[in-house]
């Protein structure tokens, strides 16, 4: 059972229709239709969540989803135009409204800030809004959860056993320190004990970065040397040519001894970008999986699109095994 979020199967009959009590991540019981056929996510990490239960329930994409993510992905979803995004914002709550969504699904962290926006959401908009805990343990649950309320129980369920299956894989009995950055420079650091590191955390690697504030610090390359970690990785595919040519970079040990890597982005992000279900394949490539039958069966089972040679191609281009 996924601690605190639980589907209450309590119906309120009336003439007119049926409804069922959520009592989600925030504590809070949210009353909601049993007959939902327009699902708005809050941002990006509930559309992927989303897009792999019930694709053809979600209204769009809360970001923008590039072309080549678009087609490897199932129908419904790659057909979806960008929507406003709610998380993190107070001023689209009327154009969320009209687009007369049945629910709005969050999905992410279980912070004071994260329950109080998804609260805010609610009350601004009138729609029923559910954040489900985005922790990578509970996705099972939260699968099973989603399936529920949607309808899509089946579905959930194969969802549910991918990801027991590869949470359940035995990890190496490693635990190097590692540096993870986003940007076109490699200069923004992930700190450690956050969503966007969870990967690691599960690996029992242990995360490094600068002092400071945030989910991100800003970083120079002096400052990541001083902390020398054993293994670097990148979410920007830029990253790859600058590595292979940069001087400045080659001072690092981990560069030198080649262990900088840049994570896959395709569809989404192996690492994060969004951390949402997306993050079972960079923790199982990181396991050090076999890249290509990570990338064949996961596009297949979470995504609903099987990859052609040459999409499957596409998607593994530059991807490097990893030596445990």
């Amino acid at each position: 059972m996924l601690g605190r979020v639980i589907l209450s199967l309590v119906m309120f009959w009336s003439p007119v229709a049926m409804a069922a009590q959520v009592v989600d991540a925030t504590g809070c019981a949210v009353l909601i239709s049993d007959h939902i056929a327009r699902v708005v996510p809050a941002g990006p990490p509930a559309a992927v969540l989303l897009e792999a239960v019930a694709p053809d329930l979600m209204l769009g994409w809360p970001g923008p989803v590039s072309n080549t993510a678009r087609a490897i992905l199932a129908p419904d979803a790659a057909k979806l135009p960008q929507i406003p995004r709610l998380t993190g914002r107070d001023d689209v709550a009327e154009q969320i409204a009209a687009l007369k969504p049945d629910l709005i699904i969050d999905y992410g962290t279980v912070s004071p800030r994260y329950v109080e926006l998804a609260q805010a959401t609610q009350q601004r908009t009138g729609i029923p809004t559910v954040l489900l805990n985005g922790s990578l343990t509970k996705i099972p649950d939260v699968l099973r959860m989603l399936g529920g309320i949607l309808h899509r129980e089946d579905r959930a369920e194969t969802l549910a056993r991918f990801a027991e299956a590869v949470l359940a894989l035995p990890a190496p009995n490693t635990h190097p320190r590692v540096l993870y950055a986003r940007g076109s420079d490699g200069l923004m650091v992930a700190a450690p004990n956050t969503d966007v590191t969870e990967v690691f955390s599960r690996l029992g690697w242990q995360v490094v970065a600068p002092a400071g504030q945030g989910t991100f610090r800003s970083a120079n390359i002096d400052a990541i040397r001083e902390l020398d970690p054993d293994i670097l990785i990148f979410s920007d595919p830029a990253m790859g040519e600058i590595i292979r040519h940069s001087d400045a970079w080659r001072t690092l040990r981990a560069v030198r001894a080649g262990h900088s890597l840049v994570a896959p982005s395709l569809p989404f992000g192996w690492m994060d970008e969004p951390p949402s279900i997306n993050r079972l394949i960079g923790l199982a490539w990181l396991e050090g999986r076999d890249p290509l039958t990570l990338v064949a069966l996961s596009n297949a089972v979470v995504y609903g699109h099987a990859l052609t040679p040459t999409e499957l191609a596409g998607v593994l281009a530059g991807v490097q095994p990893i030596q445990p």
